[in-house]
């Protein structure tokens, strides 16, 4: 792809490009037809995901298709992070993949396993984009927490992996490290979309409702399930949200009714089947099952309804990031044998 950074035309016309090399649901249908893994590779072949499959060993597992996949997602992200007039949100964006690697590690490290039983579990491909592989390398075989937090001292990522490290150190509660890093991440996000301009910033405000609200209420929610205690459980609440008030988390995480609190959530689509979930154990799952399928529907009326604006760069992402998730899907299908293609294509998250 080539880097017109400034060009506020190039990266939205070349997005739209690449939306229409997204598969159809037709496409997705045959790969399911698929007779064993080295046949859905062998189909992908002629696809963007090319290059990443050509780099599988064979026998191909669905992990490594699913992180060969991935590789394509980030690909194409982090060149639009270079291609974009105005880069904020999508290197906000970009720093979830990360962050995933980060918390993998950590935990790993955390519970003793070896550095190459680590790497199966993650993918340093963000990191090698971004020119920090080789300290995501040491920081995985560091000989211990305080060797891991130095080696993040140079890079954008050291005050989020301090904090964690010191979560951990004081409370063992890996429920407590995977709320700071996700804390960390939303206000990044939010201080991104803090700086869009004021005619874009309202057409993303319901994405970042998706990205930062819905976050923030599953930290509650989960945070509660896990048994942090309130005061704890506070710490990790981001400051600012879109529509969410941040004094109705804080009730959240106190009252003994959630289902209360969630009945006074803001009146918008995107919080209906929330404040309708009875049991609150489901609650997050009723977060993330909103979030996904919110997300793809928003990103594809973005196309049409609000086009050629530079949120359509991030819209791309998510539909990307939804059909890495269904060809994954697919490939795990394959892999425990499944063949009754209604069963695969029921599992699939389509536009």
């Amino acid at each position: 792809m080539v880097t017109l950074r400034g060009d506020p035309v190039y990266a939205v016309t070349k997005v739209y490009a690449l939306k229409s090399l997204l598969l159809p649901a037709t496409g997705l249908e045959d790969l399911a037809y698929s007779k064993n893994l080295s046949d859905f590779v062998d189909r992908l072949r002629a696809t963007t995901y090319g290059p990443f499959l050509a780099t599988l060993q064979k026998p191909y597992t669905a992990l490594e298709v699913e992180k060969a996949l991935t590789r394509g997602l980030v690909n194409i992200h982090h060149k639009l992070v270079q291609t974009a007039n105005r880069p904020n949100m999508l290197k906000a964006l970009f720093t979830r993949y990360v962050y995933f690697n980060i918390k993998t590690i950590l935990k790993s490290r955390a519970l003793g396993l070896a550095h190459d039983e680590i790497l199966k579990r993650i993918d340093l491909y963000p990191e090698e984009l971004l020119g920090v592989r080789d300290t995501a390398l040491r920081a995985l075989t560091a000989k211990d927490l305080g060797e891991f937090l130095k080696e993040f001292l140079a890079t954008p990522y050291h005050s989020i992996v301090q904090k964690a490290v010191e979560i951990w150190n004081n409370r063992r509660d890996f429920s407590a490290v995977d709320a700071v890093i996700d804390k960390g991440y939303i206000e990044q996000l939010y201080k991104a979309y803090r700086k869009t301009p004021r005619d874009e910033k309202k057409l993303l405000q319901h994405a970042m409702v998706l990205e930062i609200d819905l976050r923030a209420l599953a930290i509650a929610i989960r945070g509660r399930l896990w048994g942090l205690v309130p005061s704890n459980l506070k710490e990790f609440l981001p400051e600012e949200t879109v529509e969410v008030p941040r004094q109705l988390l804080d009730i959240l995480v106190e009252s003994d009714d959630v289902k209360k609190v969630l009945s006074q959530l803001p009146e918008n689509p995107v919080f209906s089947r929330i404040r309708a979930e009875q049991d609150v154990a489901q609650v997050v799952s009723a977060i993330e099952e909103t979030v996904k399928s919110y997300r793809v529907k928003w990103a594809s009326q973005s196309f049409y309804k609000t086009p050629f604006k530079q949120l359509n760069l991030i819209a791309f992402i998510y539909l990307k990031e939804a059909e890495v998730r269904n060809l994954s899907t697919i490939a795990k299908y394959i892999e425990e044998g499944v063949s009754d293609v209604s069963v695969i294509k029921s599992s699939l998250l389509l536009v």
